[in-house]
């Protein structure tokens, strides 16, 4: 089964985009645009995202008071904010406040789905990768 990732994110373009590219990597992406339909779409799941890729400035809301909203619900389901807002004190804010990965935009694209695999190999809801040679 595909892993299940829900994105987040207000930009349409950006939001096609990298859709289109994590469905390339195998994803199966429920996208949606503001906060309001991030918690529908959490809300109407008989099973658990898999990785919520979030923006943290959104039209109804900010990414930050969701992703709190979601750990004081218990919702351990693992975060990777995906926004402009590049400050130390953003990022800090961020990781704190329960995100598993903080990318700043621009961003490029290989390491964004790198940090991603990662982040799911932690949770476990991914294999580890295998060496490349038998060379070690």
């Amino acid at each position: 089964m595909n892993r299940q990732l829900l994105l987040v994110e207000d930009d349409a373009s950006l939001h096609r985009g990298i859709a289109f590219t994590l469905r390339q990597e195998g994803f199966d992406v429920t996208g949606v645009y503001n906060v309001a339909d991030a918690r529908d779409a959490i809300a109407s799941r008989a099973l658990a995202f898999d990785l919520i890729v979030l923006d943290v400035q959104l039209p109804d809301g900010n990414g930050f008071d969701f992703c709190a909203e979601l750990r004081a619900a218990r919702d351990a389901t693992p975060i990777v904010f995906l926004t402009a807002s590049d400050t130390e004190l953003d990022v800090v804010r961020g990781l704190d406040l329960g995100g598993d990965d903080y990318i700043t935009k621009p961003f490029r694209l290989r390491e964004f789905l790198s940090r991603i695999h990662a982040v799911l190999r932690r949770r476990g809801a991914e294999p580890e990768p295998k060496p490349e040679s038998d060379d070690v």
